[in-house]
């Protein structure tokens, strides 16, 4: 496949992955990262965005659901220490606060939605690699029209900057609907699916949809171990 791609990708860091996608992400991809709490989805993205961070390129993460301390210190158990990389190649973007503020009827639920709209584009432009954790706030609040706009000005501004852009997202807490309206509209759709039966914490991680990619293996078998999500050999191909 590698010699046969026409496209840049962005490596993730993961080597097992990244040989599976035939590199990694299509550069310029806004990808809907989805799963249940404890499946990994969150974790994915923390140890991709770390990765790039390493590398020199620029992450913003978008935080939504809990504040930036939380995620901070979630990433410190797996040794991704990004206090090293704030200021200079990471920054927090704070949509927590405002949310609360929002919850006390202290703001209108508006202001919420201006912090993605006003600054997930100009990151994208400034050559950041983003996250928002998680973007389920937005389709349980704001209209779908809405969410179509946030999405197609994201990937307007991903194709001409690059990179890797990733929306976390709840399955259960949204209907068909909503999930099929992100899945048409992004680049990809990879769904995390934790085992129940495993001892340990273990599942697939499912690539519903990944634009340019026609050949992928569809059903990748993860684990969650202490270096983060790893990779298992044994494969199988829809």
């Amino acid at each position: 496949m590698g010699s046969q791609r026409r496209y840049e990708v962005v490596s993730t860091g993961i080597v097992t992955l990244d040989r599976m996608l035939g590199g990694g992400f299509p550069n310029g991809s806004v990808l809907a990262i989805l799963g249940e709490p404890g499946s990994g989805f969150d974790l994915f993205a923390q140890q991709v965005m770390f990765f790039k961070a390493k590398k020199g390129e620029k992450v913003a993460y978008f935080t939504v659901d809990r504040p930036a301390e939380d995620v901070k210190g979630e990433m410190a158990i797996y040794g991704w220490n990004v206090e090293e990389f704030e200021g200079k190649l990471w920054r927090f973007v704070d949509a927590y606060t405002p949310r609360q503020e929002v919850r006390r009827g202290m703001a209108g639920r508006r202001v919420i939605a201006e912090i993605l709209v006003n600054q997930l584009p100009s990151a994208i432009e400034e050559g950041y690699y983003t996250v928002v954790d998680t973007f389920s706030y937005f389709l349980l609040f704001y209209e779908l029209k809405d969410i179509i706009d946030m999405i197609e000005t994201a990937i307007f501004h991903a194709r001409r900057h690059g990179g890797l852009h990733l929306l976390l997202m709840i399955p259960g807490l949204h209907d068909r609907r909503a999930l099929t309206t992100v899945a048409h509209f992004t680049d990809g759709l990879i769904e995390f699916n934790l085992n129940p039966e495993d001892v340990e914490a273990s599942g697939s991680m499912r690539i519903r949809k990944l634009r340019k990619v026609h050949h992928v293996i569809r059903s990748i078998p993860y684990r969650i171990t202490s270096e983060g999500i790893t990779i298992e050999t044994t494969m199988r191909v829809a």
